[in-house]
């Protein structure tokens, strides 16, 4: 039996199955430490205004990637690199692609705008740039197309009116910043800093000249002549206590209209994804909601909950958010949340 192994089993064939063997062995290790999941693989494209000549943020967040090529839909050269900035020089509809290992490909189409059209976008608020307390000023609101206003004066956190051309009397003098919303559109809403002037004092009533009564001679009131006497206050004086000098506090400055952090809707989304695998919770919110989580969601246009139930809703689930509107008050408060999202059971993507 050993002799017909050694005379079946040839050399060459022996090690021809151990090369076969150590190279299938090296191709699936290799495999294995490239692949990454294609269906869970994201990348952040972030940009102030998409417009024309700005730059845009790319960053992938893929977890097992190793290496990337960006290509920006605009014939430019492939960049290599995890975290890239470029900038677009026409307007239009591009597709950025993102390879990541070679072989897991992902696309998202992003508009560019020229910085014309952008401007054109905004409303235009005419109003006085100095104003007085208490007096009416008349503001009107110009935008192609408006359907729907909403003024805020600076002096309140709530629409103070919905007219296109109110009228508004400031009750306090200062700095104030103006904002309007057309339609809704809270993107490119407009704003105007202009200042309110104290009221005037009134006029002193003038004097009647002929009830004045003119000043007497000196003689008239001068004590007699005679010799200077010292005045016993000065004695009195030296026996009463002085008091030490106090020091003044600075009165502590009130932090009441401080500003809360600004947050983006795509970071916004990246904090949500991390709810829903329960590493992070409602509390990460907390600096950007005031601590308030009792706002209103609008999830899928079909429901209304709070921000404390929505982030229950979605807690150890896979999801994938496609809209996404957060909408802020003037100290960068977060006040309604408007979302468009699915989950994924059983393999299959679909709107709760």
């Amino acid at each position: 039996m050993k002799s017909f192994f050694k005379s079946s089993l040839d050399s060459k064939v022996f090690w021809s199955i151990t090369i076969l063997l150590l190279f299938s062995t090296f191709f699936l290790v290799y495999q294995y430490n490239r692949h990454i999941d294609c269906e869970n693989a994201s990348f952040i494209v972030y940009a102030k205004e998409f417009t024309t000549n700005k730059v845009v943020e790319f960053y992938d967040n893929t977890n097992g990637a190793k290496t990337w090529e960006w290509d920006f839909g605009d014939s430019t050269a492939v960049d290599k690199r995890r975290r890239t900035l470029h900038t677009y020089k026409k307007p239009g509809e591009y597709i950025v692609t993102l390879t990541l290992n070679k072989n897991c490909i992902h696309e998202q189409l992003i508009t560019i705008t020229s910085t014309d059209e952008h401007s054109a976008n905004l409303p235009l608020i005419s109003a006085p740039s100095v104003v007085t307390v208490g007096k009416s000023v008349k503001f009107n609101a110009i935008k192609e197309y408006g359907a729907s206003w909403e003024w805020n004066f600076g002096e309140s956190t709530h629409i103070d009116a919905v007219d296109q051309a109110p009228s508004y009397k400031f009750n306090s003098e200062g700095t104030k910043k103006i904002t309007l919303v057309v339609n809704g559109d809270v993107q490119h809403s407009a704003s105007k800093t202009i200042y309110v002037a104290p009221a005037p004092k009134p006029d002193k009533p003038k004097i009647d000249i002929n009830s004045y009564e003119f000043e007497k001679p000196h003689s008239a009131f001068s004590l007699p002549i005679g010799n200077a006497e010292k005045d016993p206050l000065v004695d009195a004086l030296k026996y009463i206590p002085v008091s030490p000098k106090s020091t003044s506090k600075k009165d502590s400055l009130s932090n009441t209209h401080k500003k809360e952090p600004e947050i983006s809707n795509e970071q916004f989304r990246l904090l949500l994804m991390q709810v829903a695998t329960e590493s992070k919770t409602k509390d990460d919110f907390g600096p950007y909601m005031c601590e308030k989580y009792d706002i209103p969601v609008v999830v899928n246009g079909k429901k209304i909950i709070s921000f404390e139930e929505f982030c229950q809703l979605i807690a150890g689930k896979k999801i994938k958010i496609s809209t996404l509107r957060i909408d802020k008050n003037q100290l960068n408060c977060i006040e309604h949340i408007t979302i468009q999202y699915k989950t994924k059971k059983f393999m299959v993507w679909i709107k709760e």
